[in-house]
């Protein structure tokens, strides 16, 4: 039994073995698959190699694995927010600053768009592109800037209104921008009160333990050196 399961996983692992179903499987999302190449390998010999030494924690490295891949997805998700978070108070900024110098928005969204840190920058770039094929400007904005959520999406809005409709753009950017540093400003603040609890396990692990070693242990060795004998 434990020769077949080695060899049906090794055969997944090549990619030589097809699983019988009656219906097309949707296809997995990137996200939760166990990874292409060496990581699926590395994973699928992990589990085989746990089902022989102790089949009993064959479950709890699988719950591990999970664990640990939901952590690097929330992570990964996490730093995006916040380049979103940095990077829009300066997209507007920069907007506010050619737009009251006399340039359009049609001339300034590819202008603007090289100097603005990613992912903005790289969504607003796409967005041009799709603008240069034919797709309305305001179009493009606003489906490049939904994605990267709330306080980008109204500035899509923004965009998008000025382009179709002719609404004053400076307004908008000026409400835009002060919403848009005090949410910076409030991630900041957020981010410093968290300091302290990430510095609570180094503190308990390194710096307590060594401040025993280096003062209490010292002071117990001359305590028993001194006691008579």
């Amino acid at each position: 039994m434990t020769a077949l399961l080695l060899g049906g996983m090794a055969a997944l692992v090549a990619g030589d073995l097809t699983w019988p179903r009656l219906a097309p499987r949707p296809r997995t999302p990137r996200s939760l698959a166990l990874g292409t190449g060496p990581r699926r390998a590395v994973v699928i010999a992990g589990l085989a190699l746990t089902l022989l030494v102790a089949p009993p924690l064959v479950p709890v490295v699988a719950l591990a694995w999970w664990c640990a891949h939901r952590m690097r997805v929330a992570r990964r998700r996490a730093a995006q927010q916040r380049a979103i978070r940095r990077a829009l108070p300066d997209l507007v900024d920069l907007l506010r600053l050619v737009t009251t110098a006399g340039m359009t928005l049609t001339i300034a969204h590819p202008l603007v768009a090289p100097h603005v840190p990613p992912p903005v920058g790289a969504v607003l770039l796409a967005a041009d592109a799709q603008a240069r094929r034919g797709q309305p400007r305001a179009d493009a904005l606003l489906d490049a800037l939904t994605p990267l959520g709330d306080r980008a999406h109204a500035l899509g809005h923004i965009l998008g209104d000025h382009l179709r409709y002719g609404v004053p753009l400076l307004p908008g950017l000026e409400r835009a921008s002060l919403e848009l540093r005090l949410d910076r400003r409030r991630a900041a603040e957020l981010d410093a009160r968290r300091v302290p609890v990430r510095l609570l396990a180094p503190l308990v692990t390194c710096v307590l333990p060594a401040f025993a070693l280096l003062t209490v242990v010292p002071l117990l060795a001359a305590s028993l050196e001194a006691l008579p004998v």
